[in-house]
C-alpha cells in the first residue's frame, strides 16, 4: 500500500480548509444533538397559555395594569415559567404583538397576490388593496376566536401611545410598505405624502371600526344576522375609505 509522504499527497479535506479536531466522538454527538433537538410538545403547549393570557389580560388591562403573575395566574401555571420562556414582561408583550402580526401579514399579502393589476382600472384596484388590508382585520375582531378579539382591540389601544410605535412599526410596517408600493405603480405619479396620509386615515378609520364601543348601536337597526353585519360594516369602511382616498390623492397626483 502506497504510504503519503508530504502534504501534497495526503488527501485534502472539503476546500483544503483544516477541519477543526473535536475532543471526544460524545462531545461531537452532544452537539449535534444540542443543534437537532426541538422544542418539546409540553414547552410549545406552555408558550401557548402564556401568550393567550397575556393577549387577553394586556387588551383588557393594559399592558401596565398586567404583571407576569397576572398572566401566570391566568394561564394556571408557575411564575417561573413565565420567566423561563420569556424573561422580561417587555419581551413576552412583543411575542404577543408578533405572532399575530405574521398571520395578519400573511392573511393580507394573500388577499394582495389575488389582485388582478391588468384586468381592471386603477379605481377598483386601488379600492381592492384597500379591501385586502383592512378586511382581515375586520374579521379578526368580529369573528369567534376570543384571543383574535383581544389581540385587535390590543392594537387598537396601542396605535394612540407613542411608547409603542417602534414595535407596531418593527412587526407591521413590512407589510404596509409591501401594500403602498403597490399604490404607488397603480397611481404613477402620485403624492408620496398624500398617500401616507390617505394610508394612515384608512388604518385609523379600520381601527376605530375594530375598537367599537356600540356607542351608536341603539340608534341602529339590528342586521339579521352576525354574517350579514360583518359584510355590511366591511363594506360600509371600504366605501367610506376609498372615496376619501381617491379625493385626497387625486388631488395630488401629478398628471
Amino acid at each position: 500500500m502506497t504510504k503519503h509522504n508530504n502534504a501534497a499527497d495526503r488527501p485534502q479535506a472539503g476546500n483544503g480548509k483544516r477541519l477543526r479536531a473535536t475532543s471526544s466522538p460524545s462531545q461531537a454527538n452532544d452537539q449535534l444533538t444540542k443543534k437537532q433537538r426541538k422544542p418539546s410538545r409540553t414547552g410549545v403547549d406552555t408558550r401557548s397559555k402564556l401568550l393567550d393570557a397575556a393577549e387577553l389580560m394586556f387588551a383588557n388591562q393594559g399592558y401596565d395594569g398586567t404583571s407576569l403573575r397576572d398572566i401566570a395566574n391566568g394561564a394556571r401555571l408557575h411564575l417561573a415559567l413565565s420567566s423561563y420562556h420569556f424573561g422580561t414582561k417587555e419581551r413576552l408583550f412583543e411575542e404577543v404583538i408578533r405572532r399575530r402580526a405574521l398571520e395578519m401579514e400573511e392573511k393580507r399579502l394573500s388577499g394582495l397576490f389575488k389582485i388582478q393589476v391588468d384586468s381592471q382600472s386603477a379605481t377598483e384596484t386601488v379600492r381592492a388593496l384597500i379591501e385586502a388590508y383592512v378586511s382581515p382585520m375586520i374579521q379578526a375582531r368580529y369573528g369567534h376566536s376570543r384571543q383574535w378579539q383581544a389581540h385587535v382591540r390590543l392594537m387598537a389601544s396601542l396605535v394612540n401611545i407613542k411608547r409603542w410605535t417602534p414595535l407596531i412599526r418593527k412587526h407591521y410596517d413590512r407589510c404596509a410598505h409591501m401594500f403602498i408600493e403597490r399604490w404607488q405603480e397603480v397611481l404613477p405619479g402620485v403624492d408620496k405624502n398624500a398617500l401616507f396620509n390617505a394610508f394612515s386615515f384608512m388604518v385609523v378609520t379600520m381601527l376605530y371600526v375594530c375598537s367599537y364601543t356600540d356607542r351608536f348601536e341603539k340608534w341602529k337597526k339590528r342586521s339579521p344576522s352576525h354574517k350579514k353585519e360583518l359584510a355590511e360594516v366591511t363594506e360600509d369602511l371600504v366605501r367610506f375609505v376609498h372615496a376619501g382616498f381617491m379625493s385626497l390623492v387625486q388631488s395630488k397626483t401629478r398628471g
